[in-house]
């Protein structure tokens, strides 16, 4: 989700409005198209003397004053808005002064052009951020249109969620979510997969009168949950409440070309304005004769030749050819500022399951006691676990291959259990041993889930599992802290002890576990608030404030969910981290590139304009100075972005 009210990105500058625009589809740049038709069918005519036939210079000007008309009608506009607001220099105001100048030495095309390409290139980035506010809610779409309602012994469907009330039992079957925050009302455990709102990737088993978030979805079996907050108040509101802040809090970045044009602007007007009026001046004061169709044609050349064109075209050109980059490297960024910001990022924070994990469980351990092998436990926790769905059984179930049938297989409150070849099996937490009454021994693997099983009442061993860490997130770390990024940490919803073994195998420099959504996101605004340039790279519904609110919010797009892709500015498209470090040098290397163009533009104008006001260099090197810089920039641009994707 683009953060800034308004991003328009030819220039390379922001700016917020009160008003807003809708750029879908070709009909959101039929202006523009239609300046670009008249713009090459005027070339063209020209080209074949058509308008020499017609009527000459007078029919030319014609054209190109209709073509000008689609596109110059909102610069117009602009340019009119800011001078009433008191803002008289700014690239509004160059823009349409350097378009006026050059229909007033008769350089027509260049004229149109100038607006043209100014437009175009505003809608283009700015079409991002129109559409990504709005599919925001409809991306949340997991979330239940109608939902079903226990009254009077009956369930009646087709309630809206807006329309229930506290008390209402709601009845979600499995595989739908709950529509709003409540407890759960079942007399018999249901799984329920958190993971939209904690991140955690293991089903929670609920019992009568645990909450129930909004969000949540029933894995195993129907669930009745009673209402306990209005829909309105709900957990899934209150994300999408934090996402919408965090958009419109965060200031628009300026970028280089909105600072240059700020001195830029105004000097060559006054320069423009000045050397006629200094002309007239010492021309009275030698009481000579003033030639002021020369001083004025020397003045215009001026004006032309400062036109921004190099700018216009080569700031915009060196982040798009950055972004195109960086999308072969797996990286898809939404607009050119997030690169500015990536460039001075201090600080990354990793979510952990889905981010820097898999998600996906496996065996990391066994132990046998009792009198049984590793493999019998395992086997024996495979028959009951080949009965549920929840990702820690199919990870036992995986590794055990083959086992016998389980029969009188319930699931309960922790854990599962039945029998097998006769004899009772429970496999579970060590909170379901418990409450068997089984005996554990003190043995535990730091960080990882179990699953313990007793048969017949006596322990038997238990199954360490353990989430997969993406591969390269090591080396990812390193290069990173070698790039200058001092403080790496992970923010997982997990237990700690999940998330302190991940942060030790993958290196970072901290980490915070049971985080929920509003803490990620306090955790993002406060490091921000202390001067920190903070990236935050996470995947679900969950991190989609925090990827709002952060300097830089980079998604997973494989596997990630559509909220956090949305909320996001950057997207990683493959299945590991591997592009962060490149893309962060090709961010650093985008602004000197930048730099360059903009030094190379400026002092080659300067150069023009005094070779100008002084009568030596005429028209031609004004339009060079314009047109010729314009496509070296352009040459140098693509030259020094290029990138190999196996760098």
């Amino acid at each position: 989700m683009n953060k800034d009210t308004h991003s328009h990105g030819c220039c390379g500058c922001s700016h917020s409005h009160s008003h807003s625009h809708s750029h879908s589809g070709i009909g959101g740049y039929r202006n523009e198209l239609v300046s670009l038709a008249m713009l090459v069918a005027g070339l063209l005519a020209g080209h074949f003397g058509l308008f020499a036939a017609a009527g000459g210079r007078f029919a030319e000007a014609a054209w190109y004053l209709l073509a000008l008309m689609p596109v110059g009608a909102g610069a117009a506009r602009e340019t009119v808005r800011a001078w009433l607001k008191g803002d008289f220099f700014n690239e509004f105001s160059l823009m349409v002064l350097a378009c006026a100048g050059a229909f007033a030495i008769g350089e027509y095309p260049e004229g149109v052009a100038v607006l043209l390409f100014y437009s175009l290139g505003e809608k283009l980035e700015a079409s991002a951020s129109d559409k990504a506010r709005g599919r925001i809610r409809s991306l949340l779409s997991g979330m239940p249109d109608e939902v079903r309602v226990e009254r009077d012994a009956q369930t009646i469907a087709g309630i809206r969620p807006q329309d229930l009330r506290p008390g209402d039992v709601m009845v979600v079957r499995p595989g739908e979510r709950v529509a709003a925050d409540g407890v759960c009302e079942c007399d018999t455990p249901v799984l329920f997969d958190n993971s939209a709102i904690t991140g955690e990737s293991v089903p929670v088993a609920t019992v009568k009168g645990d909450e129930v978030s909004s969000g949540a979805i029933a894995v195993d079996r129907e669930a009745r949950v009673r209402v306990t907050r209005l829909y309105a108040d709900s957990h899934m509101n209150r994300i999408m409440a934090m996402i919408e802040e965090a958009a419109a809090g965060k200031s628009n970045a300026e970028t280089m070309l909105r600072r240059i044009t700020r001195w830029y602007t105004p000097a060559v007007m006054i320069a423009s304005a000045g050397l006629f009026l200094a002309a007239w001046l010492w021309s009275v004061a030698a009481g000579g004769v003033f030639d002021w169709r020369m001083w004025l044609d020397r003045s215009l050349i001026l004006l032309v030749c400062s036109c921004p064109c190099a700018l216009v075209v080569s700031v915009p050109l060196s982040y798009f050819a950055a972004i195109g980059n960086a999308s072969r490297l797996g990286v898809l960024f939404k607009g050119s500022r997030y690169l500015d910001a990536l460039r001075g990022a201090d600080t990354l924070l990793l979510d952990k399951t889905g981010t820097i994990t898999t998600g996906k469980f496996h065996v990391g351990g066994v132990h046998a006691t009792g009198g049984f092998s590793e493999g019998e436990v395992l086997r024996l926790a495979a028959a009951l676990d080949s009965q549920s769905s929840h990702p820690l059984a199919r990870a036992v179930v995986e590794a055990a291959g083959t086992y016998a049938p389980a029969v009188d297989v319930v699931t309960v409150a922790h854990g599962i259990e039945g029998r097998v070849d006769g004899h009772a099996v429970v496999a579970g937490s060590r909170m379901l041993m418990a409450q068997k009454g089984v005996d554990m021994p003190d043995i535990q693997a730091a960080g990882s889930s179990e699953v313990c099983v007793a048969v017949d009442g006596v322990f038997a061993g238990v199954i360490w599992l353990d989430d997969t860490l993406r591969p390269g997130v090591e080396s990812v770390v390193g290069d990173l802290h070698g790039l200058g990024i001092r403080h790496i940490e992970i923010l997982s919803g997990d237990r700690d002890e999940a998330v302190r073994r991940v942060a030790a195998m993958a290196g970072v420099d901290g980490w915070r576990g049971h985080m929920l959504p509003g803490d990620k996101h306090e955790a993002v605004n406060r490091l921000r608030n202390s001067g920190r340039t903070v990236v935050f790279v996470g995947d679900g519904i969950n991190d989609a404030p925090s990827l709002a609110a952060a300097d830089v919010g980079i998604a997973i797009g494989h596997g990630g969910t559509d909220v956090a892709v949305e909320s996001a500015d950057a997207v990683l498209t493959g299945n590991g981290l591997e592009p962060l470090a490149a893309v962060v040098r090709l961010a650093r290397k985008v602004r000197a590139v930048v730099g360059i163009n903009a030094g190379v533009a400026i002092g080659v104008k300067l150069l023009v304009m005094v070779l100008g006001t002084l009568g030596i260099a005429t028209l031609w090197a004004a339009v060079f100075a314009d047109t010729g810089i314009t496509l070296l920039t352009v040459i140098m641009t693509l030259m020094a972005l290029r990138v190999r994707k196996n760098r």
